[in-house]
């Protein structure tokens, strides 16, 4: 029986950059697991996987309080969060909110392309080894690029330009076509501006990544 390709089209991909300056509306917790990946629990909300949850105020599990963590599931109270390990905390003991991220899309983008860093490599050789040993360092996601239209007032590409300016990382976030979402930290290094005789003004985005690079669906 032939097989059949799983390709998936990169049409209808959609891309996002955190706004800095802006933050959704705050959730009260009522509860925060010790886990490797961070359950919270809500009366109720609205989130969805794909959401970057930042967490304020809690008492006890205090460790948590100023991270982000990536939304990998949901039910109707809580959220799984894939990146916060939970499980060294202090017990929760009450109180704390979970504001979402607010991202900003372009609908200006043709292509991107990167998250091939490589980890280093760490010689272990030593004066009894029969040929030369080796292990891997951390992992290194490297960076990744964007073409696009340049165009001055596109959102996306004011809040680049900050990023670029300001030097602070930000979320960024792909969603594709067959539902799964990647997101990661990152720095804006560049965002080019460069036309030509009957051409359009063409820009590209160039992000160093920070950290690691989630995949949820």
């Amino acid at each position: 029986m032939a097989r059949k390709s799983r390709a998936v089209s990169s049409q209808g991909t959609r891309f996002f950059i955190q706004q800095a300056a802006a933050a959704g509306t705050p959730v009260t917790l009522t509860g925060i697991s010790k886990a490797a990946k961070a359950v919270l629990t809500f009366a109720s909300h609205s989130f969805v996987v794909g959401d970057v949850l930042t967490i304020a105020g809690v008492t006890g599990m205090t460790q948590i309080n100023g991270l982000s963590g990536v939304v990998g599931a949901v039910t109707t109270t809580t959220v799984t969060l894939e990146n916060i390990d939970s499980s060294g905390f202090t017990a929760y003991t009450s109180g704390g909110t979970a504001t979402p991220v607010t991202f900003i899309e372009t609908d200006q983008h043709k292509s991107y392309s990167g998250f091939d860093g490589q980890a280093s490599e760490i010689d272990t050789t030593t004066l009894v080894s029969e040929a030369r040993e080796k292990s891997l360092g951390l992992q290194d996601f490297g960076g990744m690029s964007v073409d696009l239209h340049y165009v001055e007032d596109d959102a996306f590409q004011v809040e680049a330009k900050v990023a670029k300016a300001d030097g602070e990382p930000r979320w960024f976030r792909l969603i594709k076509k067959n539902g799964y979402r990647k997101l990661w930290q990152g720095y804006v290094r560049s965002l080019s501006d460069a036309g030509a005789v009957d051409g359009t003004n063409a820009g590209s985005l160039s992000v160093t990544i920070t950290g690691a690079v989630y995949e949820v669906k």
